[in-house]
């Protein structure tokens, strides 16, 4: 009798593995794969949070989705990402949208207000209560790619080369910037390049440029700045408050089942605000360990912070005449400002 069981046992293991096998293949059909390129540095904090995004996704899907981080310029140049993701070459980007204003003026709202909004509530608020999500979906379908949702933070400092004290000190030199605050500091007498983030530091170094924008503090300790700008010029009156976003290619989106589609949704708002949380919180550490390298912060007087917003006003105006979007965008955030009390 055992010796019969025995042989019962051996006949059924090949049918087990005939049945077993394809489901197990299927399994792993299933997986969803995307590509993702992004907009830091590997080793910086926002990088870190963009790997932790993918983690969270994988985790709450139970694998079904799986995103692959790559850095910035691995697949395409930072510049050139709304493009890549439009052809399907990858399936996500995170993204400042200050880089294609001149094929989206619209989006030069949305990526940051010079002299706009002081505080990451208030521009958040914008986003998720009072349209800013919804408009930009729309504006974002007419591209062929899903609007996921923004990451949101504070301010970013100056990094420099050479004292600034005025604004004045700003004439003649070179900078990088990107978005809106590029044509500010050209009426502000600086020359402007749009370099990619990860170039920054090189340009510094080889005195392509003056002075930049870059990231947060912490990015930017991450990055080495002190090692190549010994100024640190606050408040980052050019971009005091930050959107990146999450934006997906509108044929894998769609591909994506309802139920992971709210999970990437519901990863993308975590991201956000564990990213507002570690640039305020590691901000503040990396401000003392500048110093201990050596960089001297300036703090910009109050009155040449207000001569700089009559100056983004002007370049305000003139984005929110290039089109419609562009305009009702504007219109918006100007009357939640008036109602906050930041402009008249």
């Amino acid at each position: 009798m055992k010796a019969k069981r025995l042989m019962q046992a051996l006949w059924m293991v090949p049918l087990l593995m005939v049945l077993i096998v394809p489901s197990l293949s299927q399994a792993a059909d299933d997986v969803i794969k995307w590509r993702m390129q992004v907009l830091w540095d590997s080793g910086t904090l926002p990088y870190k949070i963009e790997e932790r995004f993918a983690a969270r996704v994988k985790e709450l899907t139970a694998g079904r989705l799986e995103i692959k981080v790559f850095p910035p310029g691995s697949l395409v140049p930072t510049a050139d990402m709304l493009d890549a993701l439009q052809g399907g070459l990858i399936d996500m980007m995170k993204q400042y949208e200050g880089y294609y204003i001149g094929k989206m003026p619209e989006v030069a709202f949305t990526s940051s207000l010079p002299c706009g909004f002081t505080d990451t509530w208030q521009f958040e608020t914008w986003f998720w209560q009072l349209g800013g999500v919804d408009i930009l979906r729309e504006d974002y379908a007419k591209q062929g790619c899903y609007y996921i949702a923004p990451t949101i933070y504070g301010q970013e400092p100056i990094h420099s080369k050479f004292p600034i004290r005025s604004l004045a000190d700003l004439k003649g030199k070179k900078g990088r910037f990107v978005g809106l605050a590029g044509p500010v500091m050209q009426k502000l007498g600086a020359s402007v390049t749009p370099l990619p983030t990860a170039e920054v530091y090189s340009a510094l170094e080889k005195g392509v440029i003056d002075f930049a924008d870059r990231g947060g503090l912490a990015a930017n300790y991450d990055a080495g700045l002190y090692e190549v700008a010994k100024y640190i010029i606050l408040p980052g009156f050019h971009q005091p408050t930050t959107a990146t976003c999450y934006v997906a290619n509108m044929g894998s989106w769609k591909k994506l089942p309802p139920d992971i589609q709210a999970i990437v949704e519901t990863a993308a708002r975590e991201a956000s605000a564990e990213l507002f949380q570690l640039h305020l919180v590691k901000g503040m550490e990396a401000l003392g360990k500048f110093k201990e390298k050596g960089c001297e912060v300036i703090y910009l007087p109050d009155e040449e912070v207000k001569k700089a917003r009559q100056v983004a006003m002007e370049v305000w105006k003139e984005y929110a005449a290039k089109n419609d979007t562009a305009r009702k965008i504007y219109e918006s955030q100007i009357a939640w400002m008036q109602q906050l009390g930041l402009i008249d």
